[in-house]
């Protein structure tokens, strides 16, 4: 019997000249938003990590629900503030109807297509109740949130057979943009994994730029959902919906994770963020 072979024709020659081209390199993309303050006891990164193509297809869906609606962009609190009804209550199942468009866009072309939403949750009463020692290992609450989601946007889809998988991380402006942009750096500085797979960091104008619209959708729904969750009810539907019925990448940093996170620290070093 004749050993079996396998023929590498010149079709397979050409598509591996094709994915060692330049336009064909793996990029990951996560775009992200903050949410919650004080009046809710917690700050927030959400947002969604996919690839570029994938992000592609998203940006032409998604302007094409802009166009249909005749609006520039969508700012998911102010445009659900339209929608009020008579006796002043506006139901989940109302939220599903008016943002269905846009839900069915990033189930289609980020969720199905492999994308990971992420929500970082830091408890301001958790960082409130560290040591002064623990402070000097653990940033305040919305840079915690942060620093977690940089590290796993670049992560979550990291393959060694990609030519490049490098994150660049696209924010929402914010005005502790600074302080946010100074965490990125030092993450670089202080950690080979994070300088070799962080790419760039960039603060993008949410009326302008369409994924950040996306995340802002996420972070008005996650913020909808966890004060139900918090008081015992179910996670409404858009949630679950928005973030691919199980596909969340959910972390909640209380006191006791915090004062873990610390402990590694101190005696592993300043950026270390150990893999879940």
């Amino acid at each position: 019997m004749k050993p079996a072979c396998v023929e590498f024709s010149c079709d397979l020659f050409d598509f591996l000249d094709g994915y060692r081209s330049a336009g064909s390199m793996m990029q990951i993309h996560a775009t992200l938003d903050d949410v919650g303050n004080d009046k809710d006891g917690i700050s927030a990164i959400v947002g969604y990590v996919a690839y570029s193509d994938d992000w592609k297809k998203f940006n032409w869906r998604w302007g094409i629900c802009l166009e249909q609606l005749k609006r520039p962009f969508i700012h998911t609190a102010k445009y659900l503030r339209e929608f009020w009804l008579s006796d002043h209550e506006i139901t989940d199942e109302d939220i599903c109807v008016i943002l269905a468009p846009f839900i069915e866009t990033i189930k289609a072309t980020l969720l199905a297509e492999g994308a990971i939403p992420l929500c970082i949750i830091t408890d301001h009463s958790a960082y409130d109740g560290l040591t002064e020692q623990e402070k000097k290992f653990i940033r305040p609450p919305e840079e915690n949130s942060f620093e977690i989601a940089l590290a796993l946007s670049s992560r979550v889809l990291r393959n060694r057979f990609h030519i490049s998988d490098h994150a660049s991380i696209q924010m929402d402006e914010s005005h502790n943009a600074p302080n946010l942009y100074a965490r990125y750096e030092a993450m670089k500085r202080e950690s080979e994994e994070f300088k070799a797979h962080l790419g760039a960091l960039c603060f993008c104008d949410d009326e302008k730029h369409a994924p950040v619209q996306a995340a802002d959708m996420l972070g008005n729904i996650m913020l909808k959902s966890f004060r139900k969750f918090e008081a015992g009810k179910e996670l409404p539907r858009a949630m679950r919906e928005l973030t691919g019925n199980g596909k969340l990448i959910l972390q909640r940093y209380t006191l006791d994770s915090l004062q873990s996170l610390a402990n590694i620290r101190m005696n592993k070093g300043r950026m270390n963020i150990p893999k879940q």
